[in-house]
């Protein structure tokens, strides 16, 4: 049994199952809701969270191309096709799409799918070799950590924009 692995597939379920909870009594107009013009919603960070792990698990550690792409899940925002979520203008942000949560997750379920079938293989020489992030050179300890760090981050963004909305526990 690979320990290293396990755990962090096990902190990545964990993360999930949370996400999910969170989400799960949310009505439309909560999931798409703003503090202010200058925020993003609860959509929009799902969305992000979803490309982020299958960008940095399907293209960066397999160096394969996006689910969002190989299996058309952008056709329903073609706007979106080539985006990721990062450097967001406040007009991408503004005309960001009302995207359907329960289709959302499922693309997202392919994701995670995706990233336990990675964690049973991957090997720690895997994870010692070099992969390209962006213009960077980065090992795949560190797509790991960045994976935990970012879906994380976000999660607690959706937990506080929960809590704005209803409060404690509700």
């Amino acid at each position: 049994m690979n320990y290293f692995s396990e755990s962090i597939k096990s902190g990545l379920n964990e993360y999930y199952k949370i996400l999910n909870q969170s989400l799960d009594t949310l009505t439309e107009n909560e999931l798409i809701w703003k503090p202010n013009l200058h925020s993003n919603n609860i959509i929009f960070l799902v969305w992000h969270m979803a490309l982020v792990e299958d960008n940095l698990v399907n293209k960066v550690l397999l160096k394969n191309e996006k689910f969002w792409i190989v299996n058309n899940y952008y056709e329903k925002y073609p706007c979106l096709k080539n985006q990721t979520g990062f450097g967001f203008s406040q007009q991408q942000l503004d005309e960001f799409p009302k995207m359907e949560i329960q289709w959302l997750i499922k693309y997202y379920d392919f994701v995670r799918d995706s990233t336990n079938n990675l964690l049973e293989k991957i090997t720690e020489y895997d994870l010692s070799l070099n992969y390209i992030f962006g213009v960077n050179t980065v090992t795949g300890y560190f797509v790991l950590g960045r994976l935990i760090t970012e879906l994380n981050q976000h999660l607690g963004q959706i937990s506080y924009l929960r809590g704005m909305m209803r409060g404690l526990n509700k």
